[in-house]
């Protein structure tokens, strides 16, 4: 949807389809629930008289895939038909399938998204994890592109002077998870000096045992609250499913002009360099870094400032826009 604006200007007509409504996705954020049974089937049910209706398309453009959990027959279908597409890939979605907890599901499923990133003319993903991936797999054309954001939603705000420090963590309900790795380095700053812990899109967290600020996530507030805290934080385990991780949240924060802590792991690695933050992976490093910028204002800024700038310069729409439309274009064009 970012991209739309580029889109249209060289000649597409874009339609949007996605998969699950936003009711849908309120009740998921709000709830904490993967989705509730008729609201699965009623978003297969839209997909599929959607899929019904594709020979009419120049092109598809589709967020990892049509059909999730099954048979790869289901996406296969556009083989068959010969609507020329391009695939997406922001998470390691393949590993649902072959690290699948249930030894039936990666036999029937483990190979699912191969068949469909073969036949794809494009195949934007971002970063080197995913792009191994694809191009393993047979992906003819595979390029990186990383999440990019409208830093004209990010506004860069001063900080509040009231002594308190405010670090942000945005996320979902699925990704909660992670902010358990952060529980006890928070608790010890927070017997240090005072703090408190925004967390935005997920509700049901573990106990922190901090003061705690729940914000639903909501693409109209996520930027303004983003501008309240002093650094935004990216907690994860390295595992597989983590490695294809993106970095969008720290590069939200970034955006708005905060310093970011972030666990090496995946982007976050070539992301997270000295000049826009501090990396950690363990306990004590977290409590390290955070104790360092809870007590350095000075440093804040100068980690934000930096944090923007480079935001502006490789990881706004700007400068991705004209070139991931003219690869669309060419993905609609006769296969060579």
């Amino acid at each position: 949807m970012a991209y739309r604006p580029w889109l249209e200007q060289i000649g597409f007509r874009v339609a949007i389809s996605p998969l699950f409504v936003d009711a849908d996705l309120r009740r998921l954020y709000r709830g904490g629930r993967r989705g509730r049974a008729q609201d699965v089937l009623r978003a297969y049910g839209r997909r599929l008289y959607v899929a019904l209706g594709i020979r009419s398309y120049q092109l598809l453009w589709i967020e990892k895939e049509l059909f999730p959990f099954l048979p790869a027959g289901m996406d296969g279908l556009l083989r068959r038909i010969g609507v020329p597409y391009a695939l997406d890939y922001d998470d390691a979605t393949f590993h649902r399938y072959d690290q699948h907890a249930s030894p039936l599901v990666r036999w029937l499923l483990g190979r699912r998204l191969i068949p469909l990133l073969q036949g794809a003319r494009l195949v934007t993903v971002g970063n080197d994890y995913l792009a191994e991936y694809a191009r393993a797999a047979g992906a003819l054309d595979v390029r990186e592109v990383p999440t990019v954001v409208d830093t004209r939603h990010y506004a860069v705000s001063r900080e509040s002077a009231d002594g308190e420090v405010r670090i942000g963590w945005i996320g979902s309900p699925s990704t909660a998870q992670y902010l358990d790795m952060v529980r006890e380095p928070l608790r010890r700053l927070a017997q240090q000096r005072p703090l408190r812990f925004i967390v935005i899109g997920a509700r049901e967290i573990p106990a922190m045992g901090v003061p705690l600020e729940l914000h639903d996530w909501s693409a109209d507030t996520e930027a303004a609250l983003l501008a309240t805290v002093h650094m935004g934080i990216m907690p994860l385990r390295d595992g597989p499913w983590e490695r294809g991780k993106c970095g969008y949240k720290l590069i939200q924060y970034m955006a708005c002009g905060k310093p970011v802590i972030a666990s090496p792991v995946g982007a976050n690695i070539g992301l997270v360099t000295p000049a826009v933050g501090l990396l950690a992976a363990d306990e004590e490093q977290w409590l390290t870094a955070l104790r360092t910028l809870a007590a350095d204002a000075r440093l804040r800024q100068r980690l934000g400032h930096a944090g923007r700038a480079l935001v502006e310069r490789h990881y706004a729409l700007p400068a991705w826009g004209p070139r991931v439309a003219a690869w669309l274009r060419a993905a609609a064009g006769p296969q060579s």
